[in-house]
């Protein structure tokens, strides 16, 4: 009854019983007479399916309620004891690729090279809708996190700031931002300030764009300081202030992360303790 348990909380947290069944390697109609199986056996049911997915129905919210942190970490430590017995385990990671390529990667090699035990997953999105739909031991997330069934660590910040290459074009703007990452009011007035903008919503294109003198980015200080020849830009003064961006680690399952997760997320905060572009800084320019 616990597997068939797991498989329930699995397909409620995805709110979709074929996606489920995808991540877990199950046959659709094997996962769907399991939950039939449980449901029958609690002499409730426990899902409905409409045409926009699953919805949960009172019993099935109570039990999720009651029993879901238990349950995955549970179903986490048979896992990570089964594959002990192997000598082989798995380990999930989803981070931004910009920060993960750049500044974190000294983190995840020694994090890897310490582990040589550990087979690697590692998946380069900072899309938060990846984690419902993937498997993950670790999320490292830019941003605000709005999803309140993982639990969160705070790591540092990013400051945003406009840049230009010197001499680029000062009428054309780059954007890596969709609209609803900017605080309110600020994309309207940049687009009563610059004539032409474009928007590429891809971090590290950005930066190449501006960093070859297309014109003023809008850039995270993480791809800030990663631009050769600093001392050929200049900061350009915003219309309204961007926040900082906030830097999370995310887990699933129990309040306190894997063995491995808090060594990793320990890594990560070694590293951003020594990158002031990671702790809400701004990168200085105008020096070689």
């Amino acid at each position: 009854m616990l597997d068939d348990l797991h498989l329930f909380i699995e397909i409620a947290r995805r709110n979709s019983m074929s996606q489920a069944a995808k991540d877990l390697g199950l046959n659709l109609s094997t996962l769907s007479r399991r939950i039939q199986g449980l449901e029958d056996k609690l002499a409730e049911p426990l899902l409905q399916r409409t045409a926009r997915g699953i919805v949960l129905t009172t019993k099935g919210e109570l039990l999720y309620s009651e029993l879901a942190e238990q349950v995955l970490a549970l179903n986490d430590q048979l896992n990570q004891l089964n594959s002990s017995e192997h000598g082989l385990s798995d380990f999930y990671l989803l981070c931004p690729q910009n920060i993960m390529a750049g500044p974190l990667m000294p983190a995840i090699n020694e994090f890897a090279a310490t582990n040589s035990a550990l087979n690697l997953h590692i998946y380069p999105s900072n899309a938060n809708s990846q984690l419902s739909q993937k498997r993950f031991d670790l999320a490292i997330r830019i941003g605000e996190q709005q999803d309140s069934s993982y639990y969160q660590k705070r790591l540092g910040s990013i400051a945003i700031k406009l840049i230009v290459k010197n001499n680029a074009p000062t009428t054309r703007l780059v954007l890596p931002y969709t609209e609803s990452q900017f605080p309110a009011g600020l994309l309207k007035q940049l687009k009563q300030t610059y004539p032409q903008i474009s928007f590429c919503f891809d971090i590290t294109i950005a930066k190449n764009m501006v960093e070859s003198g297309y014109g003023v980015g809008l850039l995270p200080m993480s791809e800030i300081d990663t631009i050769c020849e600093k001392h050929a830009f200049s900061y350009v003064e915003l219309p309204k202030n961007f926040p900082a961006r906030p830097i999370y680690a995310l887990w699933p399952h129990s309040r306190k992360p894997s063995y491995a997760a808090e060594q990793l997320i320990s890594l990560v905060q070694t590293k951003i303790a020594q990158t002031p572009s990671l702790q809400g800084k701004t990168v200085e320019l105008g020096r070689f």
